[in-house]
């Protein structure tokens, strides 16, 4: 009587163990789930400078670059309830094909070009080479529109836009007068949390890590630019 592969592999299961073609049947284990623990116990500025290792780690190196220039107190990233979204060192320098991406900072918000004296060419504008040239403001600005009072992480953002309050103060964008920004998850297997993605949106941005918890409040790290305004 011929026995099938089929009805074989049925009695190694049945009986708990077999060698099918000098191969052993695998024996059944137990398994237990584990999920990360997204806890750093650890404040966001203390996570911001844990990466930034020059030559190791240096994935927040712009953004602690972009905070001291502007002259924003270290403690700002250590108070409570609040959400913080950081700049990836992607958000603000990408480089591809050999050129600055227009979704990072230096590449959206062009400065003048200069000549070899330092004298500004007429209508001539170039991807920034560092913050400072940028006005201190703007800086500063850039960096409070990512603080936001409220923890907003995985536990409280559904599907539909939540609309939150950024640290930036009322009437300074003008584009942007009530210092807006919208979250929502997307209804899918990688439950990204997208930032401003509205209708007529002109900047939707996709969170690279999000719910970082630390312990003054949640983080979410972006590898692009993030900005408010919409289509005319």
């Amino acid at each position: 009587m011929k026995i099938s592969k089929m009805m074989i592999l049925f009695l190694c299961s049945a009986l708990g163990s077999c060698t099918l073609a000098g191969l052993d049947a695998q024996e059944s284990w137990d398994f237990t789930p584990h999920v990360a623990d997204a806890h750093t116990f650890k404040s966001t500025w203390q996570f911001m400078n844990d990466r930034n290792k020059p030559g190791q780690d240096s994935v927040f190196n712009f953004m602690l670059q972009a905070i001291a220039y502007a002259g924003i107190d270290s403690s700002e990233y250590t108070k409570q309830g609040r959400t913080y979204f950081l700049l990836h060192r992607d958000a603000v320098l990408r480089i591809d094909k050999k050129k600055v991406t227009i979704d990072c900072y230096w590449g959206k918000y062009l400065v003048p070009d200069r000549d070899s004296t330092g004298k500004i060419i007429p209508g001539k504008f170039r991807a920034a080479k560092s913050w400072d040239e940028y006005p201190k403001q703007f800086v500063k600005n850039t960096l409070l529109y990512l603080m936001a009072d409220g923890e907003h992480t995985f536990g409280n953002i559904g599907p539909e836009n939540d609309t939150i309050y950024a640290l930036l103060p009322p009437g300074v964008d003008s584009l942007n007068p009530k210092s807006m920004m919208t979250l929502r998850l997307t209804n899918d297997r990688a439950s990204t949390i997208k930032i401003n993605d509205f209708l007529n949106s002109v900047t939707v941005t996709n969170v690279r890590t999000a719910g970082i918890l630390n312990t003054n409040g949640p983080a979410h790290v972006v590898d692009r630019v993030v900005s408010y305004g919409v289509k005319p």
